[in-house]
């Protein structure tokens, strides 16, 4: 599957999904271990794959679970400077679910399960203003995640 991704010497163009199971109160993050950083689980979309397939496949790449997609919470054109690049991605978020309880709540970090660069890590959704997470509008998704309205948001970093 090829990812549907474009760089080039000074701009690149990324179509990502990700999203949020949320248990206890809590929610799942990953990041590159040599990242400063933590973002929503989720990756790039495979040319000619759909969204929801691609976060079906994404959170079980990572974390071995089955999840099912509950519904399109945001989408997000962003816009950010990352490693010297201009990129413009969009990125399609979505409330996920784990009928199966497949997604176990441990305390501290687990290794991604196809990268061992990569961690992820449960955070109590009260306590996430104290964790940089990326996009910066990050937490206007997580703010707004109980009222149904889907969000369309413009961010720029």
């Amino acid at each position: 599957m090829r990812d549907i991704q474009i760089i080039d010497n000074e701009t690149a163009f990324n179509y990502r999904v990700s999203g949020v199971v949320i248990k206890d109160n809590k929610i799942l993050l990953n990041r590159l271990k040599s990242d400063g950083f933590w973002t929503f689980v989720g990756g790039k979309v495979a040319f000619g794959e759909d969204s929801q397939k691609a976060i079906v496949r994404e959170y079980f790449e990572e974390t071995g679970a089955n999840i099912k997609v509950e519904r399109l919470a945001a989408c997000v054109e962003n816009f950010f400077v990352f490693n010297a690049k201009r990129w413009h991605e969009i990125l399609f978020f979505y409330i996920l679910k784990d009928d199966n309880e497949e997604l176990d709540l441990f305390e501290g970090e687990r290794e991604i399960k196809d990268n061992s660069s990569g961690i992820y890590k449960w955070f109590d959704i009260s306590k996430l203003d104290k964790v940089k997470i990326q996009p910066e509008c990050s937490m206007q998704i997580i703010n707004n995640l109980n009222c149904q309205v889907f969000q369309h948001i413009i961010n720029e970093e």
